[in-house]
């Protein structure tokens, strides 16, 4: 048994949940982010909990952190000053990239600059082929002449990606060798373990972007490391992936940065996904809305959908991630009425600070949470977090100058417009997740997680045709939750690029071993015990010829199993199948996790046998005002059922219920029935 804390910082709110495996106590705490200083609200959420709990700091035996450094970095273009090593002849790659226009008829769309500017970009003389062979041996002196000219440029760490890296690294590994010999002070990345596959642009981009994140994310987490090992915490934090699962600091802000990019977004995946099946649902559609940003998730027979790429700010990315759509659709999203008189929402955030109107925290322009309380859907007068008192007042007074005014409409009608232009945002991102990919999302129960997600998760439901929306006891602070059920996760990769019947008899086994004494390996150096380790195989798969690929499990040694799962999955994915093609391995990929640390699902205070109503409240229905209850979560007994018009308060959260009936099942998560 254990006693640990698991943090998630948001744009907004910084999200802890300290829980005692023993006894079932949780300490949940909601904070405003210290923008630009993230670590001090990790620092202060814990101290918090910490005393609420009762707890010296040497008690904790587990400390999890969700962070947004990485993503926040390359957003804002804050990470290191980053230097590239190519292969000669290969400058322009990251600049020229793929030929593909994400906005084909737009004249003046322009590709990002890159993370790596012109002239930090440096040719090495050498060359090896797709199959491994040397065509042109490795000129040290010309490694030499670059580690010269990079450190006079200032540059703070250094990203080696040469040509076919994936299937012969001698290279780089020796590049990287003479660099931590001639400069011990800079960070290096090397392609052939950030991302030992083929595809040029996308393994430089990544292996890039690692680069560039690892100075910024060392300097945060250790931050933190030492703030908290003064405090007095024994114990080392340990970081959220990207994929679900956790890495100690020293591999996050090292070899594996790049995997923090959605780190926080991962975290709450797991606790929905936890959460969910303690309530019986297998396929869910999840939505996460913070102050920021709106995440869609989805759940099939119980597993999180993982992909293998993805972008940020344009830039490609490749590592295993959890398959979320992010839109700027947060509480603090701004609303403005443009030239031509078009009420907009966001992508433009409040964030902390100056935060929404409402908060009396010096924001002057209206956002979603302002939309919200002027309708009565957040009460006025209300504490949250952080000393936050929700003043109507002045949420009216900035959608009045900024939208009811320049629209010619009330303060409540422009306030609905703008929870109507949000909201359509928002389903069209539930709409890309289910109805693009072939889903009925009526097939699927929703999950509403995110301080405001279940504020906005009823009308969400009755524009998709949903029947079910599940909200989870701590939906406010579930990225907190999710990182303390969070298990150890590694995954590696490596090339094949062979058709089945080209196969060497005992490849495939050879390749999987090496993979699997890589695992190990990690794993050893995590302090994770070996006899915990289970090993999943993945095969990518694809017709000889085809430019895409289908990850597809491997049990045990059943090739052909893993093959007619295949064709089965390229017919649901493309309408057909070619049984008589060949099917060529791509990739090989392993990974290797252990249990969750807990089984127990950490769950918030409650104060049952108490009168569940605490107020009334005016309540904007249908275009007027009508009193309705105000129910505290923390009162509402297992079992209890209620018809709406209501509204459900807690400490990290608020739920609107309109003419739906709501039940609490054994867990403290309410179901919402969306016909009588």
């Amino acid at each position: 048994m254990a006693t640990r804390i698991g943090c998630d910082v948001g744009g907004t709110f910084t999200d802890l949940c300290l829980f005692d495996d023993a006894t079932g106590r949780s300490v949940l705490v909601k904070i405003p982010t210290t923008t630009g200083r993230q670590d001090e609200a990790v620092i202060a959420a814990a101290r918090i909990a910490l005393e609420e709990a009762g707890l010296a700091p040497g008690a904790l035996d587990g400390f999890a952190h969700g962070t947004t450094v990485a993503t926040n970095a390359i957003l804002e273009r804050k990470g290191a000053r980053a230097a590239l090593l190519v292969t000669r002849g290969f400058r322009d790659v990251l600049r020229i990239g793929r030929q593909t226009r994400a906005h084909l008829y737009d004249q003046y769309a322009r590709n990002p600059e890159p993370l790596v500017p012109d002239d930090l970009v440096f040719e090495i003389t050498e060359r090896c082929g797709p199959d491994g062979t040397v065509v042109t041996p490795l000129d040290e002196a010309s490694v030499h002449a670059a580690i010269a000219a990079l450190r006079e440029a200032g540059a703070r760490t250094v990203a080696v990606t040469f040509l076919h890296s994936y299937a012969a690294p001698a290279h780089e590994r020796r590049v990287a060798e003479i660099l931590r010999m001639a400069a011990p002070d800079l960070k290096v990345s090397i392609s052939s373990e950030i991302l030992p596959e083929p595809g040029e642009y996308e393994r430089l981009s990544t292996t890039v972007m690692n680069a560039y994140l690892m100075p910024p994310l060392e300097a945060y987490l250790g931050r933190i490391q030492r703030t908290l090992r003064a405090d007095g915490v024994a114990v080392e934090p340990a970081i959220m992936q990207s994929g679900g699962g956790v890495m100690p600091i020293e591999t996050a802000s090292g070899t594996k940065a790049v995997h923090t990019c959605l780190s926080g977004p991962a975290a709450g995946m797991i606790g929905a996904q936890r959460f969910a099946a303690a309530a019986g649902h297998d396929d869910v559609v999840t939505i996460d809305m913070g102050g920021t940003s709106f995440d869609v998730g989805l759940i099939q027979n119980g597993e999180i959908l993982t992909r293998f790429e993805s972008e940020i700010e344009g830039f490609p990315l490749r590592v295993p991630m959890f398959d979320v759509i992010t839109l700027g659709a947060g509480g603090g999203s701004i609303a403005s009425v443009d030239a031509g008189g078009l009420l907009k929402v966001g992508p433009e955030s409040a964030g902390a600070r100056p935060g929404p109107a409402a908060y009396g925290k010096g924001g002057e322009h209206p956002t979603v949470t302002d939309a919200n309380v002027v309708l009565g859907r957040l009460r006025a007068g209300r504490e949250l977090g952080g000393g936050i008192v929700i003043d109507r007042e002045r949420a009216a007074h900035a959608i009045e100058t900024h939208v009811a005014r320049p629209l010619g409409l009330t303060v409540e009608a422009a306030a609905v417009g703008m929870l109507q232009v949000v909201n359509a945002a928002m389903v069209r991102g539930m709409r890309r997740i289910t109805v693009e990919r072939g889903l009925d999302p009526r097939r699927f129960v929703v999950t509403a997680f995110g301080g405001a997600g279940p504020l906005h998760a009823v009308d969400l439901c009755a524009e998709l045709g949903v029947e079910t929306l599940h909200v989870p006891p701590s939906p406010g602070l579930l990225c907190g939750i999710g990182l303390l059920l969070a298990p150890w996760k590694h995954d590696e990769t490596a090339m094949v690029g062979l058709p089945l019947d080209e196969l060497p008899d005992g490849l495939l086994r050879k390749r999987i071993a090496a993979l699997e004494a890589r695992v190990r390996e990690q794993a050893r150096r995590d302090g994770v015990a070996d006899a915990e380790l289970d090993l999943q195989t993945t095969l990518d798969l694809r017709y000889r010829g085809q430019g895409h690929q289908i990850p597809v499990s491997l049990a045990g040694s059943d090739i052909e199993r893993a093959i007619d799962a295949f064709h089965t999955a390229h017919k649901r994915a493309f309408g057909y199948d070619r049984r008589e093609e060949t099917v060529e391995i791509r990739l090989l990929r392993l990974r290797g996790t252990v249990p969750s640390p807990a089984d127990r699902l950490p769950l918030p205070q409650t104060r049952i046998g108490e009168d569940p109503v605490v107020a009334r409240s005016k309540l904007w229905i249908d275009g007027a005002f009508r009193e309705v209850p105000v129910l505290d979560r923390a009162r509402l007994a297992p079992g209890s059922q209620l018809r709406g018009p209501l509204i459900v308060e807690q400490q990290d959260t608020t739920l609107v219920v309109g003419a739906q009936t709501l039940r609490v099942d054994e867990f403290g998560s309410i179901t919402v029935r969306m016909t009588p």
